[in-house]
């Protein structure tokens, strides 16, 4: 019977490994750009934050999307923790407008408390007459700078929409006030998280069957909109004899 021959243990790099091929690229005299990124990363590897930042500062492009990643991870090392912070706040800008603009979540809720924090509905019915709670969170929405504030604008629409994809008239929700179609808020920095919740009134004469709450939300700065469809169900109501 043949037996399968045993593979050495796999050898874990040591600090000397990381030194010895830290000093093969040094000695090169890396002169593109990739080839001083490789050598900030394995001298920050080594230890050596300071001459991983002295090397990283002499990257000419700022095309490699891995440098501010290096930059972020060596400001925090060194304590910069000011400058790390932004760097961390400029990531996390470039992520969301990379994500884009969308509704992250909209649901029918009983109760809203805060930011994800609510209760939702039991089901997805409501009587005729009765109101449709929703709870709306908008994600990566553009801001505007104003000195030391930030202002973001978000505008909402309703419409419903029955089996048919026939759009219903609602007067209530076509004729409500603008400022409960928009938020304009200003902020001392950036906001990522945000929410917003609706009572809706529904008419008391609208038929029973399966509908859509059709939600847009427009970022006004950004130039975005985008919709979402929550169901809802109207029961039949039983009329008195």
């Amino acid at each position: 019977m043949a037996t399968v021959a045993e593979l050495p243990p796999k050898k874990e790099p040591t600090s000397e490994d990381v030194l010895k091929l830290q000093k093969d690229v040094a000695t090169r005299r890396p002169s593109s750009d990739e080839e001083k990124l490789r050598l900030a990363l394995l001298e920050a590897a080594a230890g050596n934050l300071e001459e991983s930042e002295r090397v990283l500062s002499t990257v000419k492009s700022r095309a490699n999307r891995m440098l501010p990643y290096i930059e972020l991870y060596l400001r925090r090392q060194l304590g910069d923790h000011e400058e790390a912070a932004k760097l961390l706040a400029q990531l996390d800008e470039e992520g969301r407008t990379l994500a884009g603009f969308g509704i992250e979540r909209a649901e029918l809720v009983r109760r809203v408390r805060r930011y994800r924090d609510y209760i939702p509905a039991e089901s997805s019915r409501v009587t005729p007459g009765g109101e449709v709670h929703l709870y709306i969170e908008p994600r990566n929405f553009a801001s505007q700078a104003s000195g030391d504030r930030r202002t973001f604008h978000l505008r909402y629409e309703w419409k419903l929409i029955d089996e048919r994809s026939v759009e219903q008239a609602v007067p209530a929700w076509d004729e409500a006030p603008a400022e409960a179609r928009e938020d304009k808020i200003s902020s001392n920095g950036p906001v990522a998280e945000f929410y917003q919740s609706f009572r809706l009134p529904l008419p008391l004469n609208l038929a029973a069957g399966r509908y859509r709450v059709r939600v847009t939300v427009t970022d006004v700065i950004g130039g975005k909109s985008a919709r979402q469809d929550v169901p809802v169900e109207i029961p039949a109501v039983e009329r008195a004899r």
